[in-house]
């Protein structure tokens, strides 16, 4: 019984085929990595400049900028390791989420103040956003 000319064909075909069974390269994913992330340093003259925060306000702001660390009433950026912004009842709800994309729940907020809400949002977003940067890249 010759188990080497099965086991070589099969090697070959996990090399070609590759282990999930495709030849293709990995599909981009819609992660966005450093290069793409915009900086938020324009973000303490927004909060300094004495005018009240508004969600209109804050809108047209994120719109300018592409932050892969704020979700903006739903999954507007990246799942893990950033701040989302909801609005719960009659207040507001703001919340962080870990490196699994799960809720922490000790960084949640809820507070009838949209100034409130937002500011934290905002400032919440800007730390994921130092964050990735110096996070430590690795290609596998």
């Amino acid at each position: 019984m010759e188990i080497y000319p099965l086991c070589q064909s099969l090697g070959s075909l996990i090399v070609r085929w590759g282990m999930n069974g495709s030849d293709s390269m990995p599909k981009n994913n819609g992660i966005m990595h450093n290069r793409e992330l915009h900086d938020l340093d324009d973000l303490d003259e927004l909060l300094a400049d004495g005018e009240p925060l508004t969600v209109a306000r804050i809108s047209t702001y994120l719109a300018a900028r592409r932050v892969a660390t704020a979700n903006w009433f739903g999954p507007t950026g990246r799942a893990e390791r950033s701040t989302w912004i909801d609005r719960d009842g009659t207040g507001w709800r703001v919340w962080d989420t870990d490196e699994r994309a799960g809720i922490m729940d000790f960084t949640t907020i809820r507070t009838e103040s949209e100034t409130e809400a937002l500011r934290s949002f905002l400032l919440r977003a800007r730390y994921h956003l130092n964050q990735d940067r110096k996070a430590v890249r690795r290609d596998f």
